[in-house]
């Protein structure tokens, strides 16, 4: 016994049993609910149109970067030339049928080309150069088409 403490006191306190805290912790519900995090573009399921058109563009400018790499050898080869243009038709395909639903359907082919891009371990520059340069040739075939 604390010479300090009265003898009454002093027997409440050790006879009680210890307070654990965590069994009286109070968790109190927050005021504002956590909303589920929205769904990034980058991160489309693979059986999604977005998934497929970016695909399609990371493709097209991968096959860019071979014939790039082909004509510093030397020339451009027939078959990188025709799977290139290719990509394109089916990129202008794709556009002509989307435009309806999503008439920005270029901001649509740059964030999931790039994100397809950088999944293939290109560069974030790298990537939007590419994407960049896919678009600048779907354009070029898009005002042939309207002409």
């Amino acid at each position: 016994m604390h010479p300090s403490f009265p003898a009454a006191i002093t027997l409440v306190k050790l006879a009680s049993p210890p307070l654990l805290l965590r069994e009286h912790a109070v968790h109190p519900t927050p005021a504002v609910t956590a909303l589920a995090p929205s769904r990034s573009t980058a991160s489309a399921p693979t059986n999604t149109l977005e998934h497929h058109i970016g695909a399609l563009v990371a493709a097209a400018g991968m096959t860019i970067v071979e014939a790039l790499d082909e004509r510093a050898d030397g020339g451009l080869t027939p078959a990188t030339k025709m799977r290139g243009g290719d990509l394109i038709c089916e990129l202008f395909r794709w556009r002509k049928f989307l435009i309806a639903d999503f008439p920005d359907f270029d901001s649509l082919a740059r964030a999931h080309g790039s994100a397809a891009l950088r999944a293939a371990d290109v560069p974030p520059t790298s990537a939007d150069i590419l994407v960049d340069e896919v678009l600048i040739l779907l354009h070029k075939v898009v005002r042939t088409a309207l002409n």
